[in-house]
C-alpha cells in the first residue's frame, strides 16, 4: 500500500468513525469520487468511506447509478475539480478537505442578485 492510500484510509476511517458516509451503516470501503481512471486521486477530499463494494451496499448504488451519485457528489465527472463538488454527507452538504476535515456548503440561489449591495 502507498503511503498517499494509507494516509487517505486513515483520514476517512477517523472522519467517518467507520461507519458509510451515505447511509450510516457500517463502511467496508474507499470510493473514489472521481475515478482513478480519471485521473482522481488518493485523497480524503477525492474519498469516500461507504458500506458495501461494488456490487451491494452505497459503494454499488454509486457505482451503477452515476447520474444520480453525481447529484449527490458521490460522483464527480473528470472534468471536474472534486475539491469545488460537494458532497451529502449523512444529510449534510460539504466540501471535504485533504486534512479529512468537512467544511459546510450553502448552495447560492440561482437567481440570487450578484449586486444586492448596488440598491438596484
Amino acid at each position: 500500500m502507498k503511503a498517499d492510500e494509507k494516509r487517505t484510509r486513515n483520514l476517512l476511517n477517523i472522519r467517518s468513525n467507520g461507519l458509510c458516509e451515505r447511509c450510516g451503516r457500517q463502511g467496508h470501503t474507499v470510493h473514489h469520487r472521481r475515478k482513478r481512471s480519471s485521473g482522481g486521486p488518493w485523497s480524503a477530499s477525492n474519498c469516500v468511506f461507504l458500506c458495501g463494494h461494488g456490487t451491494v451496499g452505497c459503494h454499488s448504488w454509486c457505482e451503477f447509478n452515476p447520474n444520480a451519485a453525481s447529484e449527490k457528489g458521490f460522483h464527480v465527472r473528470s472534468w471536474e475539480n472534486e475539491k469545488q463538488i460537494p458532497v451529502l454527507i449523512l444529510g449534510e452538504w460539504v466540501l471535504l478537505q485533504d486534512d479529512g476535515s468537512k467544511t459546510p456548503h450553502v448552495f447560492r440561489a440561482e437567481n440570487q442578485d450578484d449586486n444586492m449591495d448596488s440598491g438596484k
